[in-house]
């Protein structure tokens, strides 16, 4: 319910105005003690029935004066003492009574001033004097009726194209699966959220990178020792290096010991401790000492290490099964995706974030062969259940529409709306479980009104008519002016007889 509440500056014309460009459907017209003068006349009620009525209003008066409470109801309003009996009135009823104007009286069939007809009596010649004054009443009469005409006669048409300015603006909007179906938080830019969810089932398959060596001898090469102290350091025979990188290092001993001078470098011989390719490494592999001798050097290999060899076939690995294991997911989430949009699973308007979707469960995992086994490509059958999060788009819509709302240039009013619906964030940035963006697109018209229009214009030429619109109001285009009849050059001085018609132009925004 929006109420209107009237200031001491405000008048009939101002109200009209407000009840022509509210959105609401429920209206409550506040008069209050403060407004001492003026709306002292029905015609000010009327006037403001009739808008009320072509707009399809429920509207009521509170009227605070009692001596003022005879007009509105007298128009056909329904009038309260206070705000409270109104809202107290609207949760019993849900609405306002629907104002209608007061019944006329039925037209009498005889006019009262009509005279009683009386039988003809002939009369004699009339006195010459008579007719001048007669011819005088006439002339009197065709220049009323000729004025009349003048005034009334006479039409105008006068369409308007206000200025436009198109504006976007992008809202994170998050969802929550704990709020009620149907409620928005606008504060928090919250939505509810519904859990749906189903099996879906992928095959993958992917080529076996792993290797199965037949161990032939021990790789071996040359690290160089770089000593961080200001002293002789001895290195024992045995002691071991090994590479960091990877999860499971390679471990190496040096074959001889070895003096490593005050802040230089010596190189000694290394032997990998298990046999096979796996001690072949490349260059600059070997970068940790372990055991105390660490904290006093640094060991690199410029060279890489090498002497095992053996025979090469393709296995499955861990990474194998995992790298198909994550092909196959993709390709049932995409699946999911898809399947999911489907009216069996959304309600009208919902849609799922493709980024929400969860893996709840895995029903199945089939692989085709085993970690180690020898083979050239590895399969998976995958069966996951999969769920998401199903929001409304008009729940998003109007945290977005609020949000455009708000920023909409001064002087201009929002007439067409577009919403794009984006991504999800990467990041947790709202209140809910998860938050995407919503692209929304304004486009908005100068406000202009039409009273305010008539009263520059009135009487005036239909050229200079044109230049006071052009140079007082914000216009896209000359205002075109259509005088009816053509050869009449002035716009009538009866509002009835102008029609203002504001275009609000097209959207010009892709």
């Amino acid at each position: 319910m929006n109420i209107l509440r009237i200031t001491p500056k405000e008048d009939r014309y101002t109200v009209r105005e407000a009840l022509r460009h509210t959105p609401a459907k429920l209206v409550l017209i506040q008069l209050p003690w403060e407004v001492e003068t003026g709306w002292d006349s029905l015609l000010d009620y009327e006037v403001l029935l009739k808008t009320c009525q072509e707009k399809q209003l429920s509207s009521a008066w509170v009227v605070a004066d009692f001596t003022k409470r005879a007009l509105p109801r007298e128009a056909g309003f329904t009038v309260f003492v206070s705000v409270a009996q109104a809202e107290t009135y609207l949760a019993a009823h849900g609405t306002f009574p629907v104002p209608t104007p007061p019944a006329r009286p039925a037209r009498p069939q005889r006019p009262p001033w009509a005279e009683k007809l009386e039988p003809r009596v002939l009369r004699g010649p009339r006195p010459r004097w008579l007719l001048p004054i007669q011819l005088g009443i006439l002339l009197i009469a065709l220049g009323a009726i000729g004025m009349v005409a003048f005034l009334t006669l006479p039409s105008a048409q006068i369409s308007l194209v206000p200025q436009q300015a198109t504006y976007a603006l992008i809202v994170p909007i998050s969802v929550s699966a704990e709020m009620d179906p149907g409620t928005v938080d606008f504060q928090r830019n919250l939505i509810p959220g519904r859990r749906v969810g189903d099996e879906f089932e992928s095959y993958a398959e992917v080529g076996t990178t792993g290797r199965g060596d037949t161990v032939s001898g021990r790789s071996t090469g040359q690290v160089f020792f770089t000593n961080q102290l200001g002293q002789n350091y001895q290195v024992p025979a045995g002691t071991i290096v090994r590479t960091s990188a990877g999860s499971y290092p390679v471990r190496f001993k040096t074959t001889d010991p070895i003096d490593v001078p005050p802040f230089g470098q010596a190189a000694v011989y290394v032997e990998a401790l298990e046999q096979g390719p796996r001690g072949n490494v490349g260059t600059y592999q070997i970068n940790f000492v372990e055991g105390v001798v660490g904290f006093a050097l640094k060991v690199t290999n410029p060279d890489p290490i090498t002497g095992a060899e053996s025979q090469k076939t393709a296995t499955v690995s861990q990474a194998d099964q995992g790298r198909v294991w994550g092909i196959a997911a993709e390709q049932v989430l995409a699946e999911a995706n898809n399947g999911l949009q489907a009216a069996a699973y959304l309600q009208p308007g919902e849609f799922i974030p493709h980024q929400d979707l969860i893996i709840q469960a895995t029903p199945k995992e089939t692989y085709t062969h085993l970690v180690g086994e020898q083979t050239d490509v590895l399969g998976v059958s995958l069966r996951l259940l999969v769920t998401g999060l199903a929001v409304n788009a008009t729940d998003a819509q109007k945290i977005a529409y609020r949000r455009l709302s708000t920023q909409q240039p001064p002087g201009y009013r929002l007439t067409d709306t577009r919403f794009e619906i984006g991504e999800s964030a990467e990041e947790d940035v709202g209140a809910g479980r998860f938050t995407f963006y919503v692209t929304a697109h304004g486009y908005a018209t100068a406000e202009i009104n039409q009273d305010v229009v008539w009263e520059a214009i009135q009487g005036q030429r239909a050229t200079d008519a044109r230049a006071t619109l052009s140079a007082s109001l914000p216009l896209a285009q000359e205002p075109e002016i259509v005088i009816s009849p053509e050869w009449f050059p002035f716009i009538p001085r009866l509002l009835i007889r102008t029609a203002i018609t504001i275009k609000p132009g097209k959207w010009s925004g892709k």
